[in-house]
């Protein structure tokens, strides 16, 4: 078998304000699967988009077994090298399997047709155990067959490298278990995969080398095929000092996606206002019951917790109370005691109802807007000078989340952590009365998981009722008030131990 080296060597990224990357130096291997860890911003999607071909560095070098990458030439090393985003970058009004002609014709001389396409696709879904119709339209695909249709477009190219960029975000645990066994398949079979993630345990889990960047800078590289690597020998490079960090945050760190922290209980009237109550929802796609008529009830000052695999039904939990893509319904929904007949993002707001989108690229914004454009239509200053204050509001929130970006960037520069943060800071500037938030900590760091701790457990303190949705099955026993499990459309809920 042969195998390559991909090699970074003091690789610079300079923008406006920021500098993301600043003298960074690493290599890839081939049979082998790299982590990139980091905290938010630390600039490791900023370094797979200049390996991938995707952005020009400032300065510094990229070869692939001593072949120099020049960025722009119609057949260079890019062609070895695939990546699948954060946003996956698709056509949406073309079929999966179109979206693969496009990706690999791209970068082929031969040409190819429907039919080679598909058996080609059917190959891959058979060896990396993916289910997916490859004849359906990007716009209807769910969050996870997004996910898988540009994982195929990736490796329908038989790239060298694979770098993935927050893969399991998506992904529930059982998705996640076969999608790792897919890797390490993949990896025996020479594959490079650079795996970019906050998820620790899972990256000592799965990957033989992990690098931490900070600063824009490898801080070190840990060989973990040879060394015992510790989340605490992680952590310690990441934040140095680990001991800034609270128990509660150490903790998290072993299941990032977890959400078994946020909140601790606090003391509460024996009589709570019921801020969210659903009674007898019921809803059906093609003939088929997806939620059984299931009811619960959210109180002020308290965290409700529903947790489950997407399909079994939390997704169109999440449609339905957020007004998003909403399907067909029956049943009772009620925001303090007023029953919607109508369901919108525009008439949750107006009933004082905060929403995180798990759609946090598409739903809870857009990459094509600005930073301030995101962040403007949700700040209401009066009188004279409006504009000025407007302005100064959305540069105080940005501040408070200690993220260096201009107002003016569009969106798409912020890394998936920075996003996440500012779509959790600016619904919780609204002071809701309820706040629905689905799966909250995909894509945050450490500091950050610890930082909305805080902040959730302000707002139950001042009253506001809490609704998460998650695919994280850990039991998180310490900090919810409430908890049910989603399973085939079925609410059962969690007695506390």
């Amino acid at each position: 078998m042969n195998f390559h080296e991909l090699c970074c060597t003091n690789i610079g990224m300079y923008f406006a304000h920021k500098k993301a990357l600043d003298g960074a130096t690493v290599s890839f291997k081939t049979g082998s699967i790299h982590a990139l860890l980091g905290e938010n911003g630390a600039g490791k999607s900023t370094l797979a988009h200049i390996i991938s071909g995707f952005m020009e560095q400032t300065f510094g070098t990229v070869t692939l077994d001593g072949n120099l990458f020049e960025f722009g030439k119609k057949r260079n090393l890019s062609q070895h090298i695939a990546m699948v985003h954060q946003r996956p970058k698709l056509a949406e009004d073309f079929t999966v399997w179109q979206n693969a002609l496009i990706s690999v014709q791209k970068d082929s001389i031969k040409p190819y047709n429907k039919t080679k396409i598909i058996e080609k696709l059917e190959l891959i879904c058979s060896d990396w155990a993916i289910n997916i119709d490859v004849s359906k339209k990007i716009h209807t695909l769910n969050d996870s067959e997004r996910f898988y249709a540009a994982l195929l477009c990736a490796l329908i190219k038989k790239p060298l490298f694979l770098i993935l960029d927050e893969p399991t975000a998506v992904l529930d645990a059982e998705q996640r278990l076969i999608f790792s066994r897919s890797l390490k398949k993949a990896k025996e079979n020479t594959l490079g995969i650079i795996y970019i993630s906050h998820n620790i345990e899972e990256v000592i889990q799965l990957c033989d080398t992990i690098s931490v960047l900070k600063k824009g800078i490898f801080a070190k590289t840990f060989d973990n095929s040879k060394d015992d690597v510790s989340i605490d020998d992680i952590l310690s490079t990441m934040f140095n000092p680990v001991e800034n960090l609270s128990h509660e945050a150490k903790l998290s760190t072993t299941k990032p996606s977890s959400i078994d922290n946020i909140s601790k209980k606090v003391e509460k009237s024996n009589i709570q206002k019921i801020i969210l109550s659903v009674k007898n929802l019921r809803t059906f796609s093609n003939e088929k019951e997806m939620l059984k008529n299931i009811s619960f009830d959210c109180a002020a000052g308290t965290i409700t917790v529903i947790r489950g695999e997407k399909k079994s039904g939390l997704e169109v939990i999440e449609r339905v109370l957020t007004g998003i893509k909403i399907p067909y319904f029956e049943g009772i929904v009620e925001i303090s005691g007023k029953r919607l007949k109508k369901i919108s993002p525009a008439v949750l707001r107006s009933n004082k109802v905060g929403i995180v989108s798990s759609n946090k690229y598409f739903v809870s914004s857009n990459p094509n807007l600005s930073v301030k454009e995101m962040l403007l239509p949700f700040i209401h200053n009066k009188g004279k000078n409006r504009r000025e204050k407007d302005i100064l509001d959305v540069k105080v929130l940005i501040e408070s989340e200690k993220i260096n970006i201009s107002i003016y960037e569009p969106v798409s520069n912020l890394s998936g952590g920075m996003l996440q943060r500012l779509i959790l800071s600016r619904e919780m500037s609204l002071n809701p009365e309820l706040l629905i938030l689905a799966e909250p900590l995909h894509g945050l760091d450490t500091y950050t998981v610890q930082n909305l701790e805080n902040k959730l457990r302000k707002s139950t303190e001042n009253g506001t009722a809490v609704l998460i949705l998650t695919t994280d099955a850990d039991d998180g026993l310490s900090y919810w008030d409430c908890m049910y499990d989603i399973k085939n459309g079925n609410l059962i809920k969690k007695d506390k131990i």
